[in-house]
């Protein structure tokens, strides 16, 4: 993916379209994928486990790193010469994406339009699990109200735009090729894009909890086998000449060696 970046001039629409689906997809508020996970952690907290509360949330955190690379690496960082005529996605590509984005606006906003009928039918068949109390819904995990959620998540972001928009006067506008290198050419163009060794952070801060310990020791007996073969190397290097020359100390000491038994 490192091989492209910096599309996002070049299809907003798309770039647009790629962040809602990310965030829908990793629970992020305010949309609906946070609904599931809102009820879990209230539930956990509810049960005096906060160690779980804790590590889910992290992992819902992580979740979301993980899928941003996706926009990361693709739509920032420098725009690639070949992708110069690169132009946004057709209307037919585009349009089914838009009416899907603002079916996960509604529902996000008001999720009782779909939850209800469900559970209704469900209901029917199975114990109420949820019950509904104006717009937020009541579970034996907790309650979740999307509407507030969603109007608290506008506020915050509509506050920030106008602080940023009071104390920045006259913002200067960098275009994407204005970096500099010191007059040095860097050795791979992968090394100047944002999702070049994008994990390196991570996997020095918490690499140790992915790698098993048995991973770890086979990863060791690799290292001292591969020393050990580099030392060995130098003795086994394929020019005759010195395997002559090998020989022929093999040869003194042997002799020296004999010499001296007897």
């Amino acid at each position: 993916m490192y091989e492209m970046g910096g599309l996002i001039k070049k299809m907003p629409l798309s770039f647009i379209s790629v962040m809602i689906g990310i965030i829908a997809l990793s629970g992020v508020p305010p949309l609906t994928g946070f609904g599931g996970k809102w009820l879990l952690y209230h539930a956990l907290i509810e049960k005096g486990w906060y160690l779980q509360t804790a590590i889910a949330f992290f992992s819902s955190t992580i979740a979301f790193l993980y899928c941003y690379r996706l926009i990361h690496v693709i739509f920032l960082g420098q725009p690639k010469p070949r992708f110069a005529e690169v132009r946004e996605a057709p209307t037919w590509l585009v349009a089914p994406q838009y009416i899907l984005i603002m079916l996960i606006m509604l529902l996000s906003f008001m999720p009782k339009i779909l939850i209800q009928p469900i559970s209704g039918f469900i209901g029917s068949r199975f114990p109420a699990t949820i019950e509904w109390e104006g717009s937020t819904a009541v579970t034996s995990f907790g309650y979740w109200n999307a509407t507030v959620l969603m109007m608290i998540v506008m506020a915050v972001f509509v506050i920030a735009g106008i602080i940023l928009f009071i104390r920045i006067h006259r913002p200067q506008k960098v275009k994407q090729f204005n970096i500099v290198y010191a007059a040095e050419r860097p050795e791979s163009p992968e090394t100047t894009h944002y999702g070049y060794r994008f994990f390196t952070p991570y996997e020095r801060g918490i690499g140790f909890l992915q790698r098993p310990l048995i991973k770890r020791f086979w990863s060791g007996v690799g290292e001292w086998t591969e020393t050990l073969a580099g030392a060995l190397r130098q003795l086994y290097t394929g020019n005759a000449q010195t395997y002559a020359l090998w020989i022929f100390v093999f040869g003194i000491l042997l002799y020296l060696f004999s010499s001296g038994v007897r």
